[in-house]
């Protein structure tokens, strides 16, 4: 039997080798190549060859995301399997992807404890039609009220801050356009992550964490 052939994409570099690294080990894969963006891997040709694609949830900032990117490779290719991971909580993006489409989806959490074993099992429980999309699904509705709630922890001053933040305003350009301070806008600002990132460490780039986490509650309020 032929090894399941895989496309992989993830926009960190070094992550990306070092996954792509483990993922040739394995006798049963096939890396048919990684990628960092949705434009690389959008190759028609390629796209039919392969039976998987295993891609991170947050891409560029400017392009598809790990889900629109899945919708668009199944569009070219029916049959391949979608794998789709994120640092962020999956539960809830299942109600992403058309109920039509579901068949051959699956979603995890990054980890750092995930062994080659493990990702094998997985690419190839999906490559075979199956997923664990209705797994992950049991827990959406719940999950989608805590998310709900944590949006609506930020006062509506915080989110329009937030929401400029989000378009790539500095704290200066936000003063400006909502006519505050630039100190209250850099204390809405520590205040609003607090509420979006509960779990945050000193050493996380809070600024662009908290921003890729408003763009996610934004998309399910």
């Amino acid at each position: 039997m032929r090894p399941t052939r895989v496309l992989y994409v993830e926009n960190d570099s070094a992550l990306r080798r070092i996954l792509g690294e483990m993922l040739s080990k394995s006798k049963e894969l096939e890396l048919l190549g990684s990628y960092a963006n949705s434009d690389d891997v959008l190759n028609r040709s390629l796209v039919r060859k392969a039976d998987v694609a295993l891609i991170d949830f947050s891409l560029d900032q400017n392009g598809l995301n790990g889900i629109e990117l899945g919708i668009a490779l199944r569009n070219i290719n029916e049959y391949i399997g979608i794998v789709i991971y994120s640092q962020y909580s999956v539960s809830q993006m299942v109600s992403r992807v058309p109920k039509s489409m579901r068949s051959g989806w699956s979603f995890f959490d990054k980890s750092a404890e995930m062994e080659l074993e493990d990702y094998v099992n997985m690419i190839k429980l999906t490559a075979s039609g199956k997923g664990n999309w209705e797994e992950v699904a049991d827990g959406e509705e719940e999950n989608s009220e805590i998310q709900s709630s944590i949006y609506f922890q930020l006062s509506p001053r915080q989110r329009s801050i937030m929401t400029l933040s989000a378009q790539g305003k500095s704290a200066q350009d936000i003063a400006e356009q909502l006519d505050l301070s630039y100190s209250y806008v850099r204390k809405e600002l520590s205040r609003s992550y607090a509420v979006l990132l509960p779990d945050s460490k000193p050493s996380d780039d809070l600024k662009t964490a908290a921003v890729l986490r408003y763009r996610e509650l934004m998309r399910m309020s």
